[in-house]
């Protein structure tokens, strides 16, 4: 908090209010960031978010290992839709099996307009839900920067060969 003088009136904004509001700001920045690595240095700096997004997926992964059984799709979509939800995400589980999870977000929350960068972002959710057990497979069938009406992840068993 920042001490206000005395006779000064600053009106408080509810907790709620300052973490959508700070959440939408720094997804922006996030989305502002990335593009300028992209428009300086290219594939190399695709390849830089690639690299630091994967990185942070293991990490996510390791705290996930906790709460999700492995090679279970549920409890991994699940953990995947905590994450989401910490960033204000709007969506729907549109289907839910043993060996398949398909969760559909309305609005990119960052919002990417590029399918280049939101593939080299979404490698975090890749990375974190294949870490999560070897069997676990993630991929994006739909995207809002790809012109899709939503952005759809799909979470599921990998076939057996």
């Amino acid at each position: 908090m920042i001490k206000i003088p005395e006779g000064v009136y600053f009106k408080d904004i509810p907790i709620d209010e300052k973490y959508r509001s700070a959440t939408t700001g720094l997804l922006q920045r996030i989305h502002t960031i990335y593009k300028g690595i992209y428009q300086k240095f290219g594939q190399a700096g695709l390849d830089l978010i690639r690299e630091v997004s994967e990185t942070y997926g293991r990490e996510i992964a390791e705290r996930g290992k906790k709460r999700v059984k492995p090679d279970d799709v549920k409890s991994a979509g699940l953990f995947l839709i905590r994450v989401f939800e910490m960033i204000n995400c709007q969506g729907e589980v549109t289907e839910i099996s043993d060996d398949k999870m398909v969760i559909r977000l309305f609005k990119c929350p960052y919002p990417f307009d590029d399918p280049k960068l939101c593939e080299a972002h979404t490698t975090m959710e890749k990375t974190l839900i294949e870490s999560l057990g070897e069997n676990l497979s993630y991929k994006i069938t739909e995207s809002i920067p790809s012109g899709g009406r939503f952005c759809e992840h799909v979470i599921s068993l990998k076939k057996s060969a």
